[in-house]
């Protein structure tokens, strides 16, 4: 909780300090803010940042220098040829210290365990060191940042900054940095830099956001989080309804939790009148594994596709060895060939971003094989629906995927959110054994479960409503002054007494995708 006082603390003060100093100092303003943050929040670890920025701002300025050298000399092909070749030397050494940072801080230990568990198949003994892991904050959000900005350079998308202070403002802007949304260059640099004002709507709906924000993590996830933390601490002592409730449990507290910060994130950035990119779109709408994750985490998916999806696929190896395959065997399974290639390494990235847990991997994979088999027999799908003269829109059939989709999500978060892949195992299986013992033996008494329930389906109602296309906002700007501030109040007392705050009913758990 400590670290989210602290951000209020910075975006107040900044706030203050942001609207008085000139327009072309702002933006200073927002740096020195969010390295005060970082550095006191994550203390000495402030150095793993300073040097991503300090290589990535050389390293793009190098890439920069020779592809301006490549456009002077237009017919030198030997020498263009040449710049490629010492281009993708810079950029895969800068690229692999700062995985190597993340790889040492987050999975040093992890790795370490497969190495002597490979090792004792053979009845080898292999002593591998475990380091005490302390993490930056952000780290997992902005070296993908620092990534994606490198390669956008190399391929030309988008023009190395001469400026370090905006490379470093671009990779820790405070809003963003705990959870995200993970921002491409070309999206937020502008809005950084400019300085520019937020008008009377900017702060009053980037507020009313930052408060609907607290009411999802306070309201409903901290809440859920009563039971789903004591199921999940020993989920084998609880039946059933227990597991059931946990499955059901842990995907909207997580939900809730995530979403609810990058609102605050997002609310945050709106006050200083910039607008980042939305990172949920109402996921439990979804009709399909794709659609889901199009929907939740959109940023992460955004960059996957862009920077391991394309390279994937595209990459000169893959693209020769899928041809010959393709020459031999022509058919549709064939020609998904380098998809399925780079969507393994999609889905095994997401995983591993996720934590060097084996649970993680095996979340990922989970959704690699269901979209790999989805897209694999879709030409079969095309072909029944036309033999048994079935509409693909039919609205029963489309409420059919729906619910198909919602059993795939709570499953997955459930192998997401459990301590252990046996753990969820059982939580799983255990559904469909007995059922025994006392709801309220499991961290929530009934009125607590009643504010859980009441405040679920307050959210539940907000996403249909924007489902709908219905902006609640902009709907809300346009009632009377009255009701505007009865709605405010309404919402700011639920957060009050129901909430973190309301009289030491529980603990605050700290934000779920704040550790990753």
């Amino acid at each position: 909780m400590a670290a989210i006082l602290i951000f209020f603390a910075t975006l107040v003060i900044t706030l203050c300090i942001y609207y008085v100093v000139p327009k072309q100092y702002r933006y200073i303003v927002l740096l020195l803010a969010s390295l005060a943050f970082f550095a006191i929040v994550s203390k000495y670890l402030i150095c793993f940042v300073i040097f991503t920025i300090v290589s990535v701002y050389f390293g793009a300025r190098y890439i920069q220098k020779n592809n301006d050298k490549v456009k002077e000399n237009p017919e030198d092909k030997e020498f263009a040829l040449k710049i490629q070749k010492i281009n993708k030397a810079v950029i895969t050494i800068v690229i692999i210290l700062n995985l190597a940072i993340i790889g040492l801080l987050k999975y040093f230990n992890f790795f370490g365990s497969i190495v002597t568990s490979i090792f004792g198949w053979f009845d080898v003994s292999v002593i591998w060191p475990r380091i005490p892991l302390a993490l930056p904050v952000g780290i997992s959000y902005y070296t993908l940042q620092a990534i994606g900005y490198m390669v956008d350079v190399h391929r030309k998308r988008i023009v190395a900054d001469t400026n370090m202070a905006r490379v470093a403002l671009f990779l820790t802007f405070f809003p963003a940095i705990q959870e995200g949304p993970i921002c491409r260059y070309e999206q937020t640099a502008n809005m950084l830099y400019d300085g520019a004002l937020a008008n009377y709507k900017d702060i009053s709906f980037g507020a009313q956001r930052i408060l609907w924000g607290l009411f999802k993590k306070s309201v409903i996830a901290d809440r859920l989080a009563l039971l789903v933390g004591t199921i999940a601490a020993n989920p084998t002592q609880y039946s059933g309804y227990a597991s059931l409730l946990f499955i059901l449990f842990y995907t909207i507290q997580l939900y809730a939790d995530f979403s609810g910060f990058i609102d605050i994130a997002l609310g945050s950035a709106q006050m200083f009148g910039m607008h980042l990119p939305e990172n949920f779109k109402q996921p439990f709408f979804a009709t399909s594994a794709q659609d889901f994750w199009k929907r939740w985490h959109i940023t992460l998916g955004i960059w996957l596709k862009e920077y391991v999806f394309y390279s994937i696929a595209l990459s000169p190896k893959i693209t020769k060895f899928c041809g010959k395959i393709k020459k031999r065997w022509k058919n549709h399974f064939t020609k998904m060939l380098p998809t399925i290639f780079a969507l393994f390494g999609v889905w095994l990235c997401n995983g591993l971003w996720h934590g060097p847990e084996w649970k993680y991997i095996f979340y990922g994979l989970y959704y690699f094989v269901l979209i790999s088999i989805s897209m694999l027999f879709e030409p079969l799908m095309q072909k029944f629906y036309i033999k048994h003269n079935i509409d693909p829109k039919n609205k029963w059939l489309n409420a059919l995927r729906h619910v198909r989709t919602i059993f795939i999500i709570f499953l997955g978060e459930t192998m997401f959110g459990a301590n252990t892949i046996q753990d969820s195992w059982y939580i799983l299986t255990s559904v469909f054994t007995h059922y025994e013992g006392g709801i309220w033996s499991l961290g929530m008494d009934y009125k607590e479960m009643i504010i859980a329930i009441l405040g679920m389906l307050t959210l539940l109602t907000v996403d249909i409503l924007k489902e709908r296309n219905i902006d609640i906002r902009e709907s809300l700007a346009k009632k009377a002054i009255p009701i505007r501030w009865a709605v405010y109040i309404i919402l700011l007392a639920s957060i009050l007494v129901f909430g973190a705050y309301g009289g030491g009913l529980y603990n605050v758990s700290p934000f779920i995708y704040g550790n990753f």
